[in-house]
């Protein structure tokens, strides 16, 4: 055998030895810079909580419809629940309310809606991301959706 092919396997090997490494490390113990195994999603927590402040549509013979967040605050999720957030945070819930409202007056999809909340909503993460199911909520601002002017 060559010493061409001496290196070039010695280092398949070592290259082989460092992929295969982190299966050796505990996923809740071992978890550091530079190597992160994710530890927050290694164990199950069937009790993780969600706080989350959120703007909903209601009327009075239509389930309640969440506002999508380019017609709170952008298209982004992010910047829309970022947005949410601060308003509640500096007591500016009942502005960012009339804001969405005007939004949403006069799109057909929303004719059937009255009222325009905030909630902020304490939930079990998963009940509420996978079937649905509503923890405790507080209505932070409520507004009325009205007809924009023709």
């Amino acid at each position: 055998m060559s010493a061409t092919r001496i290196y070039g396997l010695t280092l398949s090997l070592l290259m082989l030895a460092m992929v295969a490494w982190p299966l050796g490390l505990d996923p809740l113990r071992d978890d550091s810079f530079p190597l992160s195994t994710y530890p927050m999603f290694a164990i199950p927590r069937k009790d993780a909580q969600l706080y989350l402040e959120y703007v909903v549509a209601t009327g009075p013979e239509v389930p309640r419809r969440h506002v999508p967040p380019e017609l709170v605050a952008s298209r982004e999720v992010m910047q829309a629940i970022t947005t949410v957030h601060a308003a509640v945070a500096r007591g500016d819930g009942p502005r960012l309310c009339r804001q969405v409202a005007a939004r949403l007056g006069g799109r057909a999809s929303y004719r059937r809606y009255d009222t325009v909340h905030i909630i902020a909503g304490n939930h079990r993460a998963i009940a509420y991301l996978v079937h649905g199911v509503h923890g405790t909520e507080r209505v932070v601002a409520s507004c009325p959706l009205r007809e924009a002017p023709r």
